[in-house]
């Protein structure tokens, strides 16, 4: 018995280890046993990183108009060409370019020989030191520069952008925003757990249920303040309580310095889910309905159009999805944003 259990662990290990992405249909999501529960999804999701190769990496940057600056990190695989295929990753909240979401999703795409792009937002880890300005889930003309500089590497290439938790909500944001103001070489979106409607999921993460959650994302970002003071300590001083909820974060300090009245007019400028049916790409909305703090009642009231897939899972917990797909894998939505990519952007190929 104990020889049938180390031969099947070091099955499950090689299948860990050998990922190869592919295109065929991946089943709805199904957690592990004992694993059904969202914030253990959530939780273990978070911390369970798994097997990432290596990734090839050249840095740049990309200035924005009032003089911040962005950090790129550039994945380029071999064999790739002008006029190919560009996906621009983008961080949710407290996360960077080393968030593991991303890492696995770019391992995927580059044997396709898809060029893949992580960015770290505004005062996000090494570009801490080079932005005065911060993040929020309305910043889609940052992206949008982003996009500008990548089409400067390559004036052909065919980008998609792949938004995680708030950069999902960013994403979607600027591809509706792009039917009044085309963005040049965006061809699809796609985005996992994204908070659509910023007020509702402000409410739910503020449940006492869900205090764990309030609690770290509010910390992370009042680290992140501080840290930014040391650069430029010239900036405005903060006022915030001891422990603050991520609302009174937003309304004392993300809402004035983005040049909203408050937490509520923030959330409600800023929410993507207005523009999701002016999106004119293909593009595909991805979450849980368990998701602890991402509600997906909003999703269920977009209105249905040809080129808008939207994929409610009923487990996954908030950027879990710790389950098989089937084919050895034990990270299921990293897997089906692949495949959806490479059958979106390389089907004429």
């Amino acid at each position: 018995m104990l020889g049938f259990r180390f031969i099947r662990a070091i099955g499950v290990i090689r299948g860990l280890i050998f990922m190869k992405p592919s295109a065929n249909h991946i089943s709805p999501f199904r957690p592990l046993p004992f694993l059904g529960n969202p914030h253990v999804q959530t939780i273990v999701g978070s911390y369970f990183r798994g097997p990432i190769p290596p990734l090839p990496v050249r840095l740049s940057t990309v200035r924005l108009t009032d003089g911040d600056q962005l950090v790129l990190y550039d994945s380029k695989p071999p064999g790739w060409c002008p006029g190919g295929v560009m996906a621009l990753l983008v961080h949710g909240l407290g996360g960077s370019h080393r968030s593991t979401y991303e890492q696995r999703l770019a391992a995927l795409l580059l044997p396709h020989g898809i060029r893949v792009v992580r960015m770290d937002m505004r005062g996000a880890a090494r570009g801490l030191p080079l932005a005065r300005g911060t993040y929020n889930g309305g910043c889609s003309e940052d992206i949008r520069a982003v996009v500008a500089e990548l089409r400067c590497w390559d004036p052909a290439a065919r980008v998609v952008l792949v938004g995680f938790s708030l950069g999902g909500n960013i994403v979607l944001k600027l591809a509706g925003e792009a039917a009044a103001r085309p963005v040049p070489g965006l061809e699809a979106v796609a985005a996992l757990n994204p908070p659509i409607d910023l007020e509702a999921c402000s409410r739910l993460i503020g449940l006492p249920e869900n205090r764990i959650y309030d609690r770290h994302f509010a910390q992370l970002l009042v680290q992140q303040v501080h840290r930014q003071r040391r650069f430029f300590p010239d900036l405005p001083p903060i006022h915030l309580p001891p422990e603050p909820t991520l609302w009174e974060f937003d309304d004392l300090f993300t809402a004035p310095r983005g040049g909203f009245r408050n937490a509520l007019d923030y959330y409600r400028r800023c929410s993507s889910a207005p523009l999701v049916p002016a999106i004119q790409v293909p593009a595909l909305l991805m979450t849980a309905r368990d998701d602890p703090f991402v509600a997906a009642e909003p999703f269920e009231r977009l209105p249905s159009r040809p080129n808008i897939a939207v994929r409610i899972e009923a487990h996954g917990g908030h950027l879990g999805y710790v389950g098989r797909d089937g084919r050895g894998r034990y990270r299921w939505a990293e897997p089906r944003l692949a495949e959806w990519i490479v059958e979106t952007m390389m089907k004429d190929e």
